[in-house]
């Protein structure tokens, strides 16, 4: 993400806000700037590609609803212990590396 402009930055008092204590006058500044029309300035926000992929994923994965019956089902099988063999924690850590959660 990229955020370009703004004209209020407290690290730069020379672009503080008009009117403020923070403004800064110096030496050859003088009313001419207040006569000249300056163009209005704004803000701007770019997101990369990766970005918006990764926002994607995220929507995709928050959508999938799972109903109550199916829950129950798959809570059942965790608590019989269905899940505790070499096979599924191999499949359960791949499925991590490769989705790149970790």
């Amino acid at each position: 993400m990229r955020i370009n402009g703004g004209i209020f930055d407290p690290l730069r008092p020379d672009r503080a806000a008009p009117g403020s204590d923070s403004a800064v006058s110096r030496p050859g500044d003088q009313d001419s700037a207040s006569t000249t029309t300056n163009p209005k300035k704004s803000d701007s926000v770019q997101i990369s590609s990766a970005g918006r992929s990764l926002s994607d994923r995220v929507e995709r994965e928050q959508q999938v609803d799972l109903a109550p019956e199916r829950v129950a089902e798959l809570r059942n099988k965790v608590l019989m212990g269905a899940y505790n063999t070499l096979d599924v924690v191999d499949q359960v850590a791949r499925r991590i590396l490769t989705r790149g959660d970790l």
